[in-house]
């Protein structure tokens, strides 16, 4: 034999060596893998509190770590106003329960996106998170947790941008210090798979955010995340069409203006159409929707343990009431009285299109409720309703799926379209009314009593952590900031009008009747 047929003749026996290497360490791979995902199942209530929803965000020493690594956005009001937590409006988890992570946080094997199983566990949101909120009557108040309650205090898109700030600052956000952050914060080890996955975590992340920062601008960071001009949501507000925009249409969305608050979802069974316009039919589209605004695919989203956590938020939504305004204020003693003046008034000016409880938890329907009321009628802010891509939104988000995709809607679910292209809002059922504070779609009305115009409207005001005001059933919201209430809430700007639904009447106008209000506002609190 030459020494050329000998040298190729090795060639081979290294080349079948190194397949027979990559096959063991890909078997290996796989075995290690299916001891990484270990599906929970969890009742309806559970998969609403903790359950992964597709939205994975990070590597959970990332989640750590970031706080340490950067107090100066997850601080931005300074140390005095508190914790990351406080200031950003997360309500506090407890220890021994969800890892002690903040309610709306949950903990997983599946990496973002693609699902695949990791070694070390990523931090998600859930529905949770922006769907349940404190009631404190004072600073020092405890508070009562409502689920199913809009979070009134939650900033999460300032939060947000400070995250996006945080992994493009090449200097401080390096692995090395997350590893070393994280291992002083929880005492624990990381292991080389663990390093391994956050670092590839970090590379795409920040590759990710780099591609998006010429289409969509750099974020805020630091001070201006608690600037209203810079930042204009704000506490308890999201942009709900944003992100799909820009994920699904691949576009910026710099004219959108329609702050929405985040929505109650309380007895969910006697709504047929979502959101503040009625846009959504389906109940499984809305929060797929709202899953891929937030970073979930398709991909994900088909997994069994993700799908079934999505339908069973759902199913805990149908029936979900929030506790009675006289369990949670119970000092605060209804007058049965001037209940019953109120319900006469409610049947005769608010009936119609918002119905009223029947018999053994059903709801008796209103003439106009499903219907879709033009904004200008009803006189209140339009933004929502009236952005650039408001009527080609709805075949983009369809046509995103692929035909026979299972999660791909029906173009009919989707308005406007075929059942509908009105611009306005839709008249919904009023379930326990106290807990959907503030009111109107943009939460620009702080209180029942002055939605209703037994007082007056304010036009500038704070928002953040704001205490609540069993009286006047809403926010007590202070003229001039502090620490928990910086957010400067200006009703002239564009997307933030609390013009109005004014029924019964306008606030001192032609036919206002203040007894009859009073009367009105003490039947609301018992709905």
């Amino acid at each position: 034999m030459t020494l050329r047929q000998k040298l190729g003749r090795g060639a081979m026996i290294a080349a079948d060596l190194v397949t027979a290497a990559l096959v063991v360490a890909t078997l290996l791979l796989v075995f290690q893998e299916s001891k990484w995902v270990h599906p929970k199942s969890m009742n309806a209530e559970d998969s609403f509190r903790f359950g992964t929803t597709g939205t994975e965000l990070m590597p959970l020493p990332v989640f750590v770590a970031l706080p340490v690594l950067f107090p100066d956005q997850f601080q931005p009001g300074g140390p005095e106003a508190g914790d990351w937590i406080q200031q950003y409006g997360f309500i506090r988890g407890q220890a021994g329960v969800n890892d002690g992570l903040p309610s709306g946080f949950f903990l997983s094997n599946h990496r973002p996106m693609s699902g695949s199983p990791s070694p070390v566990q990523f931090v998600g949101i859930n529905c949770s998170l922006c769907h349940q909120s404190m009631i404190r009557r004072s600073d020092s108040d405890p508070g009562v947790l409502m689920r199913g309650m809009g979070n009134t205090s939650l900033d999460f898109i300032a939060w947000v941008d400070g995250f996006k700030t945080a992994v493009l600052d090449k200097h401080r956000m390096t692995p090395n210090a997350i590893f070393a952050a994280y291992e002083k914060q929880s005492g624990q080890k990381l292991s080389p798979a663990d390093k391994l996955m956050v670092w590839l975590w970090l590379v795409q992340a920040r590759k990710t955010l780099e591609n998006n920062e010429p289409r969509f601008d750099a974020p805020y960071s630091g001070a201006d995340l608690r600037n209203s001009e810079f930042m204009p949501n704000g506490p308890s507000r999201t942009q709900p069409f944003r992100n799909l925009v820009r994920n699904i249409m691949d576009r910026p969305a710099l004219l959108d203006h329609g702050y929405c608050k985040l929505p109650a979802l309380f007895e969910q069974q006697f709504r047929t159409w979502g959101q503040f316009d009625g846009s959504v039919h389906d109940k499984l589209t809305r929060s797929v929707l709202a899953a891929i605004a937030v970073g979930a695919t398709m991909q994900n989203l088909s997994m069994p343990e993700i799908s079934n956590n999505v339908e069973q938020s759902i199913q805990y939504t149908l029936d979900l009431q929030a506790p009675k305004f006289a369990t949670v204020f119970p000092d605060m003693k209804l007058d049965p009285n001037k209940v019953a003046r109120g319900a006469k008034v409610y049947l005769t000016y608010c009936d119609s299109c918002h119905g009223h409880p029947g018999d053994n938890g059903t709801w008796v329907r209103g003439a106009q409720e499903d219907v879709v009321i033009p904004y200008q009628k009803l006189g209140v802010d339009g933004e929502r309703v009236s952005f650039r891509y408001y009527e080609t939104l709805g075949d983009a988000l369809v046509n995103w799926f692929p035909p026979g995709q299972s999660l791909r809607p029906r173009r009919e679910d989707i308005r406007p379209g075929p059942m509908g292209r009105t611009r306005g809002y839709i008249c919904v059922p009023i379930t326990s009314a106290y807990a959907h504070a503030p009111y109107l779609h943009n939460g620009s009305v702080p209180t029942l009593a002055a939605l209703i115009n037994l007082k007056p409207r304010p036009n500038l005001y704070y928002r953040g952590d704001n205490n609540y005001d069993p009286v006047d059933a809403g926010l007590i919201v202070p003229d001039n900031p502090d620490a928990k209430r910086y957010f400067r809430f200006d009703t002239s700007i564009p997307g933030n009008s609390n013009k109005g639904h004014d029924y019964p009447w306008t606030y001192k106008g032609p036919g206002w009747n203040e007894a009859q209000l009073q009367d009105l506002l003490e039947y609301l609190k018992t709905l």
